[in-house]
């Protein structure tokens, strides 16, 4: 069974996540429900990153213990992961004994390579980024210069630090960008660390000599690892074997542009370092914004993505994410567009036509649906959506991936996919069952045109399972259909049942009609 990794960035517990955090979980959720469909054996890992001096701040502004913190925070986390039905195989938190383990063995691996050297750091440091600045990250604000993000002057640090030979991986980084094109995606984020690295890369410290909190330098007990780096060490410990060199797995990341730098370049530094194989593919986010302001806690303009997924449904919020956001951009962020989004396309559009289509089959006591050659022609002739090739001659999905999962074109999925929606819609108007079913010399036509709708809708659903989880779940009990209702995302071993039900060209169904999804109480 080929094997998938998918991760999202690891989040700081300094409070609760916002809605940029959620779409980057969104984001990857998909991912290991379409890869499970498509049966490889996935795992998914968020979690996290915890051995910092903003948490260790954190826990003291709350008069509380770092532990105590943490812990609470990690629970709550996991929490609303689960509420917003996120499908992850693993939780990590950085403070575990076997990450800690981890980076000690990477830390010593490198110094025994020579990879690490003792130095002096001097420089800026900003907490809320915990990243060490230089003058030209900075912005200026009332006669200071400050971090662009969080609008703060960041702290002057002059200490020992154990420092890692970036310098000496110029040239390997540069290889490894001519010779896998794709790594970082979308394009012009990856242009961005091309040109990063164009202009010379410097060593950078790999370790912190006044902070106490944090996992020790196996060779230097009174330092301990900068998060930065103990923190990338997370995609290992949830999956060590997926990282040795002979190994068949499929490895991406999801993460924002803020920490780019630190996964398109540092990263496959330290993982050539120690002799591990690098992820395939990092896709990178842009950032929330509210009133053009980038989402923090600090400045306290988040969205609660708990609180819009109980306000309206989860299916509409990951819908508005992913069909509004290319991967990449940044946007701001509209509750308001949410609702819009909500009414029009899942209850106007979808939702709409599933009602439609399985209401009139259960009136007409239609036990079947069934696909047509020659109706499929002409539902075809007027959509441009490529999904609609699915239906017949390419339900394998090794076409899906190289369309839209390889280069992240989730929004153009999502399009293709309401395209279908909205013709379903129309070629029911058009062809007016409710009317020809009436009349003796039509009435086989009509039933035709609806065993063929319920063919579409079951196709439109399976295209919709790894998304709209909601309503794809409401689908099957409408359906009852046995083999439709076993699918399951969140489980590996799943794409069987699934290419079965995507090849049934006739299959029988027990209605249930029900409104899939509900209007906002005001």
């Amino acid at each position: 069974m080929k094997k998938f990794l998918i991760t999202t960035p690891i989040y700081y517990p300094n409070g609760y996540p916002h809605i940029g955090h959620a779409y980057a979980s969104f984001i990857a959720d998909f991912y290991a429900r379409y890869k499970r469909l498509l049966g490889y054996e996935v795992k998914f890992s968020t979690g996290n990153d915890e051995n910092s001096q903003k948490i260790v701040q954190q826990a003291q502004t709350e008069g509380k213990d770092v532990m105590e913190y943490l812990d609470a925070m990690g629970a709550k986390r996991e929490e609303i992961w689960q509420h917003l039905q996120i499908s992850y195989t693993d939780f990590i938190r950085t403070t575990q004994n076997t990450h800690k383990s981890l980076v000690q063995e990477m830390l010593q691996k490198s110094y025994d390579k020579w990879d690490i050297y003792e130095g002096e750091y001097k420089g800026y440091y900003c907490v809320g980024c915990e990243w060490f600045k230089t003058e030209k990250d900075l912005i200026s604000k009332d006669w200071e210069f400050v971090c662009p993000d969080h609008l703060k002057k960041p702290d002057l640090i002059v200490e020992k630090n154990r420092f890692f030979k970036l310098k000496n991986y110029q040239k390997k980084i540069e290889d490894l960008y001519i010779q896998h094109p794709d790594f970082v995606l979308p394009e012009y984020r990856f242009n961005e660390m091309k040109s990063f690295v164009r202009g010379g890369l410097e060593d950078f410290s790999v370790s912190r000599e006044t902070n106490k909190f944090g996992i020790p330098l196996p060779f230097d007990p009174k330092q301990v690892s900068y998060v930065r780096y103990d923190a990338l060490f997370n995609y290992v410990t949830i999956s060590r074997d997926a990282w040795f060199r002979n190994t068949d797995t499929q490895i991406v990341h999801i993460l924002g542009k803020d920490i780019v730098r630190f996964h398109a370049v540092f990263w496959p530094a330290m993982l050539m370092s120690v002799d591990y194989c690098l992820p395939n593919t990092e896709f990178v986010t842009g950032y929330f914004t509210v009133d053009g302001q980038k989402m923090s806690k600090s400045l306290g303009n988040v969205i609660d993505p708990v609180q819009v997924v109980d306000d309206y449904d989860r299916d509409a919020v990951i819908f508005n994410l992913l069909y509004d956001v290319p991967i990449g951009a940044d946007w701001d962020f509209s509750v308001e567009r949410l609702g819009n989004l909500y009414d029009s396309m899942l209850i106007g559009g979808r939702g709409n036509l599933v009602n439609r289509v399985t209401s009139l089959c259960k009136k007409y006591e239609i036990t079947h649906g069934k696909f047509n050659k020659q109706k499929r022609g002409i539902f075809k002739e007027t959509t441009n959506s490529k999904l609609v090739q699915y239906f017949e001659d390419g339900r394998d999905g090794n076409k899906i991936e190289e369309t839209y999962l390889k280069n992240a074109d989730i929004k153009w999925y999502l399009d293709d996919w309401y395209q279908l929606v909205q013709r379903a819609n129309e070629y029911i108007t058009t062809v007016q069952p409710w009317i020809t079913y009436k009349n003796e010399e039509t009435k086989n036509e009509a039933i035709n045109d609806l065993q063929f709708l319920l063919y579409i809708v079951k196709n439109i659903a399976l295209f919709s399972a790894p998304i709209l989880i909601n309503g794809f779940k409401k689908i099957q009990d409408i359906f009852g259909n046995e083999e439709f209702s076993s699918i399951d995302s969140t489980v590996n071993n799943s794409n069987t049942t699934f290419k079965i039900v995507f090849d049934m060209e006739e299959f029988p169904v027990n209605l249930n009609p029900q409104i899939i999804y509900q209007k906002k109480e005001e």
